[in-house]
């Protein structure tokens, strides 16, 4: 998922760059800031230890749609939010009033996570995040044997290999809010 189109991207940049490339920029900018600016849909299992009640769900938590707990002998229980379970949204921690059962995967969650529109900080990030993307892309469009780097498990170029004493990519990541920075952009 981009944060901006092409067209978006050549008024940011004043050059073309595939929405592939954008797809790539935005999977860098989700990798170092573990966040999605945008709304996202996610079904997350998890497996219950017995002990405990929370879960911790990737933050902000727009909504929880559903919570379902597996026995694993063939019967669900939906749990519903304000009787069997709250949710931290600003820190995406599911809790649980009835604890979690022991089990594998029998924990399933279906949640949207991301940053909305309707946060007081959101036109400013929102925007460096689009011209970080575009920044990125256009790097990488520039650069292309990077792109065959950035597909290789534990291949961590866009954070650890530096290029002329700093990473290729932290120039543009700098104006993206990080979790630990976070504090002074929005309220948690």
């Amino acid at each position: 998922m981009a944060y901006c189109s092409p067209a978006t991207a050549v008024a940011l940049v004043g050059q073309e760059v595939s929405a592939e490339l954008l797809a790539v920029a935005a999977s860098i900018i989700h990798r170092y800031t573990r966040y999605r600016w945008a709304s996202t849909a996610l079904i997350e299992t998890f497996s219950g230890t017995g002990g405990g009640s929370s879960l911790f769900l990737r933050f902000p938590v727009i909504s929880v749609t559903t919570f379902t707990i597996d026995f694993g002998d063939g019967t669900d229980a939906e749990q519903t939010e304000g009787t069997d379970f709250d949710v931290r949204k600003a820190i995406g921690e599911l809790v649980s009033y009835k604890g979690l059962p022991i089990g594998t995967n029998n924990l399933i969650v279906t949640y949207n996570y991301g940053w909305q529109s309707t946060d007081s900080f959101y036109d400013d990030t929102y925007a460096s995040v689009q011209m970080a993307e575009a920044m990125i892309a256009l790097y990488l469009k520039k650069n292309p044997l990077l792109m065959s780097k950035l597909g290789v498990p534990g291949a961590t170029l866009e954070f650890g290999d530096k290029v002329g004493g700093i990473t290729p990519f932290h120039q543009y990541l700098a104006m993206v809010p990080k979790p630990d920075e976070f504090g002074s952009v929005g309220t948690l």
